[in-house]
């Protein structure tokens, strides 16, 4: 029951969201009260208008699935609260993009344009990390000890007669008894 009260919902939304951009056309904000008083009045008999017509309380949720929907499926929509209340009136408006300008994503841009290589090599010239990555990697240890002492330090182990040279850290003895055993487990497959 509660998977097709989910369904409805989220057809629901497509219609209140179809419904805002019919009102919406010349780049009005649509009070979401408005757009969903004009969707139920639109379908009446749609089953989630009826699931709400039993309980009106029940159109909490309704936020939620219209948000996920509103990002996944109407991106052109635009959302606005009028206030910090948390119960604060919702507005939408249908953004209008114009012919010819068109938003391109830093991710979208080749990484051999030229623009690209020439801010590579000023900070590579200027001995900055490419990524943050490296960044994060080339930076110098804290110098605060109550920062220090969050560094995770290798365990030294001591083992009789002179082994403890190959066994550095707690971390080095692990890796390498996890090698055998599956160099073993490898052998007993094969043979």
């Amino acid at each position: 029951m509660a998977q097709s009260i989910a369904r409805d919902a989220e057809d629901f939304v497509r219609l209140l969201f179809r419904t805002v951009e019919r009102l919406g056309e010349g780049g009005d904000w649509v009070p979401a009260r408005t757009a969903f008083a004009q969707t139920a009045a639109d379908h009446p008999e749609h089953p989630y208008a009826l699931y709400l017509k039993e309980k009106p309380g029940r159109r909490i949720g309704l936020a939620a699935v219209a948000e996920r929907l509103r990002s996944a499926e109407f991106p052109r929509i635009e959302r606005r609260k009028a206030g910090a209340r948390r119960n604060a009136p919702v507005f939408y408006r249908v953004v209008r993009v114009p012919a010819g300008l068109e938003l391109q994503l830093p991710s979208a841009v080749a990484p051999d344009h030229p623009l690209v290589k020439r801010h590579r090599a000023a900070r590579a010239a200027a001995g900055q990390p490419v990524s943050a990555r490296r960044r994060r990697m080339t930076e110098p240890g804290p110098k605060s000890p109550w920062r220090r002492r969050l560094l995770v330090r290798p365990l030294a182990i001591q083992l009789p007669g002179g082994l403890e040279a190959g066994f550095r850290s707690l971390r080095q003895w692990w890796d390498r008894v996890r090698l055998a055993v599956s160099a073993g487990a490898a052998a007993v497959r094969r043979g």
